[in-house]
């Protein structure tokens, strides 16, 4: 009788649920690097869609300007290759006591380390069929470089499996309706050193160092597959009362979509170079007038 005691006992304590501990909970967690990284594929992409604002001062409601840009992403199992997408800049706000008004768009193409721009928006001549302007990389500003690489001027590489890592290690997570949501902070200077050079100071139009004051915080989602749905971040320079603050919310869409981004027509592009050399011959020298010189 004692035997079979034990082991109806036995039996009762086998058919107990035993909860999860954290760290089988996390097991069971997709992993937002290892899904990013799993995209990275041949002729497929992502969509993008982003807002960013700039503040004077963290409670500030009032800003004094923006930019919008709305695209796609094409990867190569390096990560972003292409890139083919429209940027404008946001109307002013109302009581900034700045202009306001709708901005005519501006459309992107990048294909490798080639960047070409629509002549449409060039505010000088260009020559009779040429559609696009091929600029060289240090001649777009810290802003343009930044934006052609990958549609966004985002403090976070999350293209970067390892800034990715880092940036989750030190986040919250929590369950939302479809996925998880990450929270965190960081020191620019820490967020410089993880980017290995890829963070631009969008101040100074430099790369972050070591001397660097302020921060970035975050609040990422990802589905339940782990891909990231939004980002929002606010990037704080300074540490004063009234600091400069760079707000971005930026949504993506359509992961792992067939997609190729391929450069303009050769016929329809010219090089910068070859577009100052056009101007200057458009701008015949006056003949100096010997009474007046």
């Amino acid at each position: 009788m004692r035997r079979w005691a034990v082991l109806a006992v036995a039996v009762l304590i086998a058919s107990v649920p035993v909860a999860a501990s954290p760290a089988a909970a996390q097991a069971g967690t997709p992993d937002p690097a290892r899904a990013l990284k799993r995209q990275f594929r041949d002729e497929h992409g992502v969509r993008i869609s982003e807002t960013t604002r700039y503040f004077f001062g963290k409670k500030s409601k009032v800003s004094g300007s923006g930019t919008r840009i709305s695209g796609n992403l094409q990867f190569a199992p390096s990560g972003p290759v292409a890139a083919d997408f429209t940027w404008w800049d946001l109307p002013r706000p109302k009581g900034a006591g700045l202009p306001s008004g709708k901005s005519a768009p501006y459309r992107v193409i990048r294909v490798g380390k080639n960047v070409y721009d629509a002549a449409d928006r060039y505010p000088g001549p260009v020559p009779e069929g040429k559609e696009w302007i091929r600029f060289p990389n240090n001649h777009r500003g810290s802003m343009g470089r930044d934006m052609a690489w990958d549609a966004s001027l985002q403090p976070i590489n999350v293209y970067d499996p390892s800034t990715m890592k880092a940036v989750l290690k030190c986040s919250t997570r929590k369950p939302v309706p479809g996925g998880f949501l990450y929270r965190g902070v960081m020191s620019r200077k820490e967020m410089g050193k993880i980017s290995k050079g890829a963070f631009i100071d969008w101040a100074s139009g430099r790369a972050v160092g070591g001397k660097s004051k302020g921060t970035v915080s975050w609040q990422l989602w990802t589905g339940r597959d782990g891909l990231l749905k939004r980002l929002v971040t606010a990037d704080t320079v300074g540490a004063g009362k009234d600091p400069l603050v760079k707000r971005g919310d930026t949504r993506y869409t359509d992961w792992g979509r067939p997609l190729v981004i391929t450069a303009p027509p050769a016929d329809e592009v010219i090089d910068e170079a070859d577009l100052l050399e056009y101007i200057r011959a458009q701008n015949t020298p006056i003949p100096p007038d010997d009474k007046n010189t």
